[in-house]
Parts: C-alpha cells; sequence; structure tokens
C-alpha cells in the first residue's frame, strides 16, 4: 500500500535509529530511484491510519482532457487551492495523448503532475514505472463499481483514481417499438417482424468484436485468463465463444438474410437508424447526440438477457486520473487526484460534461436517476467487462473479426474458425515477446 513521503521518512528514521543502536551504522535515505521518479515502492500491509498533507512549498501542473473538460478542471484547480493552499495550474492535453508525452515529459520534469487517462492507454506507462500507485486502494475498491477498479489496476494494483465509465447499450425506437425487448429472443422476434415494414428491425456488425464480445462474455467465453490478464490463456474459441457466434449466426439467419458482412457498417446502422428505418442499435453514449439531432424518438435499455439467462457482458471503458511518478509533489498530487474524484467533484462532472460518474454512491443519486439514458448505461456497466488494457489485446480484433465474418458470409464451421482465431493471436503474442 503507498504510503506518504512524510510517513516513509518517518518510518527510515525510525530504522535509521534502531541501526545505530544495533551496529552503530548510518545509510543514506533517498526518496528518488536513480531516474528520479518518486520510489513508491512499500507495500506493507498494516492497521496504521495515516494523513497526507501537500508538501510545503507545493504547486501542481494538471494535464487535463478535452476543451468540454477545461471549465470543470479550472472549478476544481480554484477549489482545491481554496482548501489545501496548493495552486494549481491546468493545461489541456488529450487524454488518448497523455500516456505516451509522460514517457518524455515525466523524466524531463514538463509533465503534469496529474493527468487523464483512458484505461486502455496507460499500461504501457505503468509498466515503464511512470505512474504512482492509487494512495488509498481499499477506499476506492470500496466505493467504485468492480468495472472501473479493474480497469483501472494493472497487476491487480490499482494505480487510477476513476471518474468515469462507459459501455453500449439498445437504443430502439418508441415510434416503432413502445418497450425495449428483455431478451435476445424477444429483440429477433420483433425485429423479424418489422423487417416487413421498414428497411431493418435491427443489424449488427458481425466482425466489430467491440461489440459482439457483449455475447461472447455472456456466454462464458473471454480474451485472456486470469481477468484478462493472463495472455498466455485466451478463451476465445471455448464452449460459450462458440455459443456466442451461433447466436451471431441466428441474427443472420433471421434479421438480415442475404445481407453480406462487409455491408453491415457503423456508419450504415447509425444512418438507418437516424433516418427511422431501423428499430434497434446497439450503441454508446457517444451516439445519443446525433440521434437527438435527427429527431429520433428513441429509448436506451440494458442489453437484452441471453437464452441462457445471463446478461450480456458488454467492454466497458473506463477514464481515470493518475499521478506522475516524477512529480516533485506526490501527497499533493495525490490529494488532487482523490479530490477531484469525490462525489461533489464528479457530480458536477457528469453535470458540466456528461460522464457517467463510477462512484457507487452517486448510482442513485437523483441528479442522475432521473436521467434514464444514464440509468440504462450505468445499470449495463454493471454487467460489464473492462476492455484488456493490456499490449497483447490489438492483437486480438483483426483475427476476430475475420472469423466471425468468415461464418457470417460463407458458413464456414465455428469451432474451427475460432480454433484458426486463437492460433493467429497466439502466434501475434509468441513474435510480440520475443
Amino acid at each position: 500500500m503507498v504510503k506518504s513521503m512524510k510517513f516513509l521518512l518517518l518510518s527510515f528514521l525510525m530504522l535509521m535509529l534502531l541501526t545505530l543502536v544495533a551496529c552503530g551504522g548510518n545509510d543514506d535515505a533517498s526518496k528518488e530511484d536513480t531516474d528520479g521518479a518518486v520510489d513508491n515502492g512499500v507495500s506493507e500491509e498494516n492497521d496504521f491510519d495515516f494523513e497526507i498533507v501537500p508538501e510545503e512549498g507545493a504547486e501542481l501542473l494538471f494535464w487535463s482532457e478535452g476543451e468540454e473538460n477545461l471549465d470543470w478542471a479550472r472549478e476544481m484547480a480554484e477549489a482545491f487551492e481554496a482548501e489545501y493552499g496548493v495552486p494549481v495550474q491546468v493545461e489541456e492535453v488529450n487524454q488518448e495523448d497523455a500516456p505516451e508525452r509522460l514517457a518524455t515529459d515525466g523524466p524531463s520534469g514538463l509533465a503534469g503532475d496529474v493527468f487523464a487517462s483512458t484505461h486502455d492507454r496507460i499500461g504501457r506507462a505503468i509498466s515503464a514505472g511512470l505512474v504512482l500507485e492509487n494512495f488509498w486502494p481499499e477506499e476506492y475498491e470500496a466505493e467504485f463499481m468492480d468495472a472501473a477498479i479493474q480497469a483501472t489496476s494493472f497487476d491487480n494494483v490499482l494505480y487510477g483514481y476513476p471518474a468515469r465509465i462507459e459501455t453500449y447499450a439498445l437504443y430502439y425506437n418508441k415510434d416503432l417499438v413502445e418497450t425495449a425487448p428483455i431478451t435476445m429472443d424477444e429483440l429477433i422476434e420483433v425485429a423479424k417482424e418489422l423487417n416487413n415494414e421498414i428497411d431493418r428491425g435491427f443489424l449488427m456488425e458481425p466482425g466489430n468484436f467491440y461489440f459482439t464480445y457483449g455475447f461472447f462474455g455472456g456466454y462464458g467465453g473471454y480474451v485472456f485468463g486470469d481477468n484478462n490478464t493472463d495472455v498466455n490463456e485466451i478463451g476465445l474459441n471455448n464452449e460459450g465463444s462458440v455459443k456466442a457466434v451461433e447466436l451471431i449466426k441466428k441474427l443472420r439467419d433471421e434479421v438480415a438474410p442475404g445481407v453480406a458482412a462487409e455491408d453491415i457498417t457503423y456508419d450504415v446502422r447509425t444512418s438507418l437508424f437516424e433516418t427511422g428505418d431501423m428499430a434497434f442499435d446497439i450503441n454508446g453514449p457517444w451516439a445519443i447526440q446525433g440521434y437527438r439531432s435527427a429527431g429520433i424518438n428513441f429509448g436506451i435499455a440494458p442489453l437484452p438477457v441471453l437464452d441462457n439467462g445471463q446478461n450480456p457482458k458488454s467492454f466497458s471503458g473506463a477514464g481515470a486520473f493518475y499521478v506522475n511518478a516524477y512529480t516533485p509533489y506526490p501527497d499533493a498530487a495525490a490529494l488532487f487526484a482523490q479530490f477531484i474524484t469525490s462525489e461533489e467533484s464528479l457530480l458536477k462532472l457528469y453535470e458540466t460534461v456528461g460522464h457517467l460518474p463510477p462512484r457507487l454512491a452517486l448510482l442513485d443519486n437523483e441528479l442522475i436517476q432521473s436521467n434514464p439514458f444514464a440509468v440504462a448505461f450505468l445499470e449495463q456497466a454493471e454487467h460489464a467487462v473492462p476492455m484488456p488494457n493490456v499490449a497483447e489485446m490489438p492483437l486480438v480484433w483483426g483475427p476476430m473479426e475475420a472469423a466471425v465474418n468468415e461464418v457470417w458470409n460463407n458458413d464456414v464451421d465455428i469451432q474451427e474458425a475460432l480454433d484458426r482465431a486463437v492460433n493467429t493471436i497466439e502466434n501475434a503474442i509468441l513474435e510480440q515477446q520475443q
């Protein structure tokens, strides 16, 4: 468990005193490793309560994502300075770029002390020792959604201070369907009937593994073993994964007969929904504004239950704040990361930007509960699986797309197609590890 630098120093002084009594020796203390990064390697478990206070003279640089977040970030910076007396400068740095910039700007002292990143981009920076662990892991594990904790952990160690979570859910056109289907069988039945009235009841890109993973996970398939951390174990050709592709094939036969996989793209299906020519769409919160602008009367619901009684385990993504390991003010930086992920701060972020907060205490907040779209996505997020943040994940997309499209277009045996995909992924991983 990460301790404050003051606690580390006190512990070291006590150890020095004992050493002097025992043998008269004396060692020099050092808070930094040879590269200048803060040493946060102490992981002793104990029941001591400790207080974190900002270092004397501390001042922070906060890399905040996106223009729409800057007003919130500046408000947080002012509030933090008012409470702790630590000035915080806000700089706009895209959360996709922050981890890469950290590799060069961290050692040179130019990086933000606290920065935002998506969970699938942070793994390399963590493995390179560029990020400090979360100072209060037990507190965050108790107060945040499991999916957000898993997503912002690396090798079972929590590094992030989660700020938002997103996944996909079922959009439905209320002018065509009164209520959302509860089960996938019901969705297929209704969509099949609507094919006689509109262009399509439902379309889904068969090879888009990001969206179809919900079926794989719901039937017991998985990408990597040990909660997506063991890349030497792949579960994408097991019995559950075969059942997932059987469902995708059923969607082809019942809802989209004769339509080639390459003819179903994201743009095609969103366009159909925007024109009122499709009743159902599986999509994320990023699609809301487009459908609103198109004047569609739509609702959003959790993904329909599978025929095994399980909820689809959609991929989820998490945005979080992280503390730069090279910060000269680790206590102040950790306090700021904690401050901006408090209930009050995350509720303000939701009000300002619309990011769904993963704090459990906010799930029943009146402001959030009054938004049925937010409720639907948060309910689905409770069934979601964080998209793996390991470096091997990019090797999965292509082979899985090829396998499912092969089944969709050519009726290739499902087990054979998935076996080939897994073999391709395994070989690519071995090559990358060499």
